[in-house]
């Protein structure tokens, strides 16, 4: 009956953790480990390796390697000097290895996003780990693969992530992690889970800027939602082999993610079958590590010491220290990191050749990873560049004299910001970047050697070709007079504005930093001729006071674009490269097209404030369309230098058994044929019709039966990217697995592909969506 019960429990609406519903919370921690042990799955030789020499260990030689040591990097694990085991370095970024130097600041997640690219992205990532083990670093602290997936505009850390939507989230997350572990190294997919916001703070500030009174948020959300929206980027990462997760800072229903045995054993390590390890955010020692914990970083406060005591009074078996110790070496092992891996080389926030801590002599050795990196980097920068408007004034042409204005089109003043996190305080209440935005602050920012800033990249093209630069660097009003004169004598004026967001500061508003739509409308008003303007920005911004204005000719959305970003602009405001990209989220044009109620401000009243997250599965465009909102720029919209046509589109049923799974999940489905099997092929043939070549992007929607009235009207399914010549043709297929196909059944605890008619759309963004079909299915495969 109890058991009956707890099933039932775990089948309603909200999503419920068990962990609040039978008291294995941290005031009354049962002494049973509920979550299963790891066999390694497809790292079965991996974990015999670890299970073999696991046995082989004192118990105080197992915690070691489950808690941190000081050490050269942003983290350090414990290891077994006797055995062969070295201690795990540990370090940031989804951007590139952080606090170090002779590395590639890459364009941030989102900006890759929206490149909608997959080859590029998988490169990307593929060269970005090669950096990371050439420094010795054998666990990259990234991607952020969903969390934040990006539910509030408002969101501090969007930009560290891909997009709110989830498939093309997941597939990116999928790619991101196979192609940074080819190197060997080990990525840890973060934030599990429901990490939307950042922590609320009721405090002053302190004196360097920071926020006191800090509470972590409680996210609470359904069981549909947890599982069609926020669960399956995590789903792909496991499926793609990552060997850690990073359990989140918020609470889940009261209970923080780190202790949740819901969230980690019974979702993460039962459902998705997760073989690795996970570690995050520590509040407890026993309660942790009962509840899915298997290792404490970035210090050592709630393992160590306390674990080893924990363990001989019998409060936590052996067996789950043994799991814990396997499911930290069996990731080790499968990467072959045991066979030969670079030493550690670089020592955390320090670029001077050696520093002493606590006893300890650091070397920074300098080493070089970059290569050709910065090649490849223009490049992801330059195809993941927006054009959102253009009157026909880009690509630049037959010029005389241009004007360039704004601070965001200067060199920073330093290249590591104003400070080892990349913030930059310019006064008591906000952070700001100093000069042209390439990263944002945080966790997610690494280091650039270099800036290759837009006003060099500009000036540098413009000589060649005779044009005449003139510039005012500044933002403030202070210097319009200036700006005035230039603008006036300047055939196209280059307007540079953006906005720095930072790791624990969400946003207050959805405007410009430095008051930038007054800087554009200024230089609008005194422009010869048309107005350029260049958004570096790490989430949307609302632009209706100014894009409208009758010289505002073109608009870019260059998001974060990494250490070459001027040489990249240079490529598409003079047509060396065709625009292509697309928005990888929903501008609005209000801010009150969003959810009001999708980032909390207040405390609240309990201990914690508490996010509901009332909106369900509709955000960011399925929002926008269920409430048929109409944005400024749908997701998925871009402009191009040329023009391209759809025509013969069908879908045609075609089975493949899935062959990228490297872990096989344990999700419960209805039929047949496996959840992430192909079981049809949607095809689009693209015409470039136009006068250039370029590369367009095809994407597939597709909307749910009726009978699923809690679906919003529609969901991508399917994208695509190829360069065409003019007049060029090209098919593009969509692979439909089952789990496209499918919803999540709340009381059977399954994915089901209902029975009806599905609606499948074809076009250019979410908005435009020319050619359409009907398709029934009604079989569950």
């Amino acid at each position: 009956m109890w058991s009956l019960l707890k099933n039932a429990l775990l089948t309603l609406s909200p999503f419920i953790p068990s962990s609040l519903i039978f008291s294995d919370n941290p005031q009354s921690a049962s002494k049973a480990y509920h979550g299963p042990f790891t066999d390694g799955g497809a790292w079965s030789e991996a974990f015999e390796n670890a299970r073999e020499v696991t046995k082989h260990m004192t118990i105080e030689e197992k915690v070691n390697l489950t808690t941190a040591v000081t050490g050269p990097c942003q983290a350090n694990s414990g290891g077994v000097t006797r055995l062969n085991i070295p201690g795990l370095c540990f370090n940031d970024g989804p951007s590139g290895p952080r606090y170090t130097d002779f590395v590639t600041q890459w364009p941030s997640e989102f900006t890759a996003a929206a490149s909608f690219d997959r080859d590029l992205v998988e490169e990307r990532a593929r060269r970005i780990g090669k950096e990371f083990r050439g420094k010795g670093i054998n666990v990259q602290l990234g991607p952020v693969t969903g969390g934040p997936l990006g539910r509030s505009p408002y969101a501090g850390r969007n930009w560290e992530a891909f997009t709110p939507d989830p498939y093309l989230s997941s597939t990116l997350s999928f790619l991101t992690v196979k192609g940074m572990q080819e190197s060997g190294l080990i990525t840890c997919a973060k934030h599990y889970i429901l990490y939307e916001q950042e922590p609320v703070c009721v405090g002053p500030l302190d004196d360097e800027g920071g926020r006191t009174g800090c509470k972590d948020v409680s996210s609470e959300v359904d069981d549909k939602t947890m599982k069609e929206l926020y669960l399956p980027s995590f789903a792909e990462t496991v499926r793609a082999g990552t060997g850690a997760v990073m359990c989140s800072y918020n609470k889940i229903n009261g209970t923080a993610a780190c202790e949740s045995d819901d969230a980690l054993n019974r979702l993460l390590k039962d459902e998705l079958g997760f073989k690795g390890f996970d570690f995050g955010a520590t509040h407890s020692t026993i309660p942790s590590v009962l509840n899915g914990m298997d290792m404490e970083l970035p210090g050592e406060y709630y393992y160590g010491q306390r674990l080893l005591r924990a363990i001989k009074k019998g409060s936590i078996t052996e067996s789950r220290l043994d799991d814990m110790v396997h499911r930290i070496l069996t990731p080790w092992y499968a990467a072959k990191q045991h066979i030969y891996y670079p030493k550690i080389n670089y020592q955390k926030y320090d670029l001077s050749d050696k520093k002493e801590v606590n006893g300890h002599t650091w070397k920074n050795e300098h080493v070089d990873v970059r290569g050709d990196n910065a090649i490849y980097a223009r490049k992801v920068a330059a195809e993941s560049t927006i054009l959102l408007k253009n009157s026909g004034v880009l690509p630049l042409r037959s010029l005389r004299r241009i004007g360039v204005f704004g601070t965001d089109a200067d060199y920073p003043s330093t290249l590591s910001g104003c400070g080892p996190d990349l913030f930059c305080l310019v006064n008591s209440k906000r952070r700001y970047w100093n000069g042209t935005v390439t990263i944002g602050g945080g966790s997610g920012a690494a280091y650039a050697d270099y800036i290759a800033a837009p006003i060099e990249a500009i000036s540098l093209r413009a000589r060649q070709n005779g044009i005449r630069v003139d510039h005012v660097l500044q933002d403030d009003s202070a210097h319009y007079g200036s700006m005035g004169w230039i603008a006036y004598q300047s055939e196209i004026c280059l307007v540079f504005v953006s906005l720095f967001l930072v790791e624990g500061w969400d946003r207050e508003h959805l405007k410009l930093d430095k008051k930038g739509e007054d800087l554009i409308k200024h230089v609008e008003k005194n422009c010869a001729g048309e107005v350029v303007v260049v958004i570096h920005a790490g989430g949307q911004v609302i632009v209706e006071d100014w894009i409208d204005l009758p010289k505002i000719g073109a608009v870019l959305f260059a998001g974060y674009p990494g250490q070459e970003t001027g040489n990249a602009l240079v490529d598409i405001l003079w047509g060396d490269v065709n625009p292509s990209a697309k928005l990888p989220f929903t501008m609005g044009k209000s801010p009150k097209d969003w959810p009001t109620d999708n980032i909390v401000r207040k405390m609240g009243k309990g201990h914690y404030p508490v996010s509901k997250f009332a909106e369900g599965l509709a955000i960011d465009y399925k929002w926008f369309d269920k409430q048929h909102i109409a944005p400024r720029f749908e997701f998925g919209f871009g402009l191009s230098y040329t023009n391209f046509e759809f025509s013969g589109f069908d879908i045609i049923e075609r089975y493949e058994k899935d062959k990228d799974s490297i872990q096989k999940t344990n999700e419960k489905y209805l039929g047949q044929a496996g959840l992430y099997d192909t079981l049809y092929v949607a095809r689009v043939n693209v015409t470039n019709i136009g006068k250039v070549p370029g590369a367009e992007v095809p994407q597939l929607y597709m909307s749910f039966p009726e009978s699923e009235k809690e679906q919003p009207p529609k969901h991508m399914r399917g994208y695509g990217k190829k360069y065409l010549e003019v007049g060029q043709i090209a098919t593009f297929e969509f692979p439909l697995r089952k789990k496209d196909l499918s919803v999540w059944d709340v009381k059977q605890q399954l994915w089901k592909i209902p029975h009806g008619t599905f609606t499948f759309r074809v076009g250019n963004s979410s908005r435009s969506l020319p050619l359409e079909m009907d398709f029934s299915i009604y079989s569950s495969h």
